[in-house]
């Protein structure tokens, strides 16, 4: 991937404070830099895939902030394998369920009527 950012990305990343002491919400990002906060999450994600140690805070100041020390690093990665391994199980039980043959609801079970 290219590491090069693109203007958005720098101006975005321009507004992140270092530190989680002073985290910046996704709201207040986006406001900064007019735009929606989807746009903030695909952006900082852009930006992690980039190489930028950005980190967020889930505590009660929540937020972004870039990692400035090791302790915040080793947080975030623990944080993130976190949300790995729990993305990981709801697919290995979603295709469990599918691989039994549960019957599937709504519109594809309609579309399934049809077809058979």
């Amino acid at each position: 991937m290219n590491k090069q950012l693109t203007k958005f990305e720098k101006q975005v990343f321009e507004c992140i404070p270092a530190g989680k002491e002073h985290p910046i919400s996704q709201q207040d990002l986006a406001l900064a830099n007019d735009t929606t906060r989807r746009n903030i999450t695909s952006t900082v994600r852009k930006l992690r895939l980039k190489g930028r140690l950005v980190g967020s805070s889930r505590s009660s100041i929540n937020g972004y902030y870039k990692i400035k020390t090791t302790e915040e690093f080793f947080e975030n990665i623990g944080m993130l394998t976190s949300q790995r391994d729990t993305l990981s199980k709801t697919i290995t039980a979603m295709m469990e369920t599918f691989n039994e043959k549960e019957p599937l609801i709504g519109q594809q079970s309609l579309f399934n009527q049809v077809n058979e």
